[in-house]
């Protein structure tokens, strides 16, 4: 990138605080909740220990739900206030791509996804000791009302997350270091937040791809679409299944016979190859134009 902008601690702030912000935004909504549900009575506190009631498999779910959503008009305005600080300094953006482009998304997501998912099961299968790091988070998140989970992982959290990560660090690293240490910054800052080791390295990956469709599209709507698609699939999929709703935290990823081995195999291949496919038709037919 031309023109890069010097590195100061104002500029990584810039890049790092939005994070921050919705990290503590969250644990504001959480006492909040917690203070309404105590008021409710639906948690009890007796003898330093601490009764949920009926609300504790929704709960890690509501508060980050009310924190993405108190956090999202801050950081559209964040990110409407960055674009329009470019623009006057002379980077003028990109045209709108034809929306009917944009479905190229979906099915690269949900492919692209599905190989991610089968990268982290081989590494839990090779490093038994990462295995189940994500089965407490996923009690939380599967256990809870299919209604909690649509709006939480597949509506507001996408939505955040892409402006945080994509529309707001990886633009403002890129600013400064380019694409290449930009991306991995914002790939491993992804993966620890999302704070246990198989949800990191899927996230990790993920991160890539996100960052794959923003260049190609030039608009945040495009990584957006991307984890919406892939989120609800994977929603979609494990409701159907029933493996968290009944039996949470039991599910085991181990590749413990052949027949395993090739069935992940096969499936991280077939996923890989159909993502690269529509990856490709991005690359030849989505070309925004310079205003």
């Amino acid at each position: 990138m031309k023109n890069r902008e010097k590195v100061t601690i104002g500029h990584l702030w810039g890049a790092f605080y939005p994070a921050l912000m919705y990290l503590g935004i969250t644990v504001v909504a959480g006492v909040i909740l917690m203070f309404i549900a105590i008021f409710q009575g639906q948690i009890t506190i007796e003898n330093k220990t601490v009764d949920f009631g009926n609300i504790e498999s929704n709960f890690n779910l509501m508060m980050t739900f009310f924190g993405g959503v108190m956090t999202a008009p801050l950081l559209i305005l964040i990110k409407y206030l960055d674009v329009k600080k470019q623009r006057m300094i002379g980077a003028y953006g990109y045209k709108s791509v034809f929306f009917a482009k944009y479905l190229f998304i979906i099915p690269f997501a949900i492919c692209f996804m599905y190989a991610c998912n089968m990268v982290v099961v081989i590494l839990e299968a090779l490093i038994p000791s990462i295995a189940h790091s994500f089965d407490e988070t996923a009690k939380a998140i599967y256990s809870a009302d299919i209604g909690i989970q649509i709006a939480t992982a597949v509506i507001v959290g996408p939505i955040v997350e892409e402006l945080i990560f994509r529309g707001l660090m990886y633009i403002r690293l890129k600013r400064m270091f380019g694409v290449g240490v930009s991306a991995f910054v914002t790939g491993l800052m992804f993966g620890l937040f999302h704070m246990n080791i198989s949800q990191g390295i899927y996230a990790f990956i993920f991160s890539y791809g996100a960052i794959y469709v923003y260049e190609r599209y030039k608009n945040i709507c495009a990584p957006i679409l991307l984890h919406i698609s892939a989120n609800a699939i994977s929603v979609l999929v494990t409701f159907m299944s029933k493996d968290y709703n009944t039996s949470a935290g039991s599910k085991s990823t181990s590749l413990s016979s052949a027949s395993d081995w090739t069935g992940a195999l096969t499936v991280f291949a077939i996923s890989i190859l159909i993502s690269g496919l529509f990856a490709l038709c991005m690359k030849k037919w989505v070309n925004p134009q310079p205003k």
